[in-house]
């Protein structure tokens, strides 16, 4: 079985996905992980990310792109394509339960391989305590957040919703629930 598990930025979906590994048995794919991989070693991506954002930088990439949705296009362009291919080799090379851990889950076309998908989300006040608890400026904060507003849009396709508006021991129960 595979579990997909979107949501916004810092809404505890990446929490929600270990739990659900831990679960399961299941192998955890962090795809931002399999993202920060591809920047650092895919010689093809170095080389646009010199050429379209004038750096190979990971903060400096960042700064650049949620700033402007076409060049957060852009980065999305030329990285998906090859985490994708490595997510779908990671999927093909073993039989067994797997949780992905995506916040572009439709985006990226990964919620086809899945057979369920978990939706979390949380009030935009915990968004926003929770991602400046991670060192990020109120600004920061806000673009970051208005750059992941169309995951909302898939919302109503998951197969579960769960609001994540309380405690690690809440979340954890209605992960046992899933």
């Amino acid at each position: 079985m595979i579990i997909g598990v979107t949501g916004i930025i810092g809404s505890g979906k990446s929490e929600a996905a270990r739990l659900l590994a831990r679960r399961f048995a299941a192998e955890y794919i962090e795809v931002d992980a399999v993202g920060h991989r591809v920047l650092a070693e895919n010689k093809f991506v170095r080389c646009g990310l010199r050429l379209l954002f004038g750096s190979t930088e990971r903060q400096d990439i960042a700064g650049q792109v949620f700033k402007s949705p076409f060049k957060l296009w852009l980065l999305n362009v030329l990285t998906h394509p090859f985490m994708r291919r490595i997510i779908r080799r990671q999927i093909r090379a073993r039989q067994e339960h797997f949780i992905i851990d995506a916040a572009l889950l439709y985006q990226m076309g990964l919620a086809k391989y899945c057979d369920k998908v978990l939706f979390i989300d949380a009030p935009e006040n915990l968004l926003y305590e929770r991602l400046t608890a991670r060192g990020l400026t109120a600004g920061q904060v806000w673009r970051r957040l208005a750059a992941n507003q169309k995951v909302y849009i898939y919302k109503k396709r998951a197969h579960k919703l769960i609001v994540n508006d309380g405690s690690l021991a809440a979340l954890q129960k209605n992960i046992e629930n899933f």
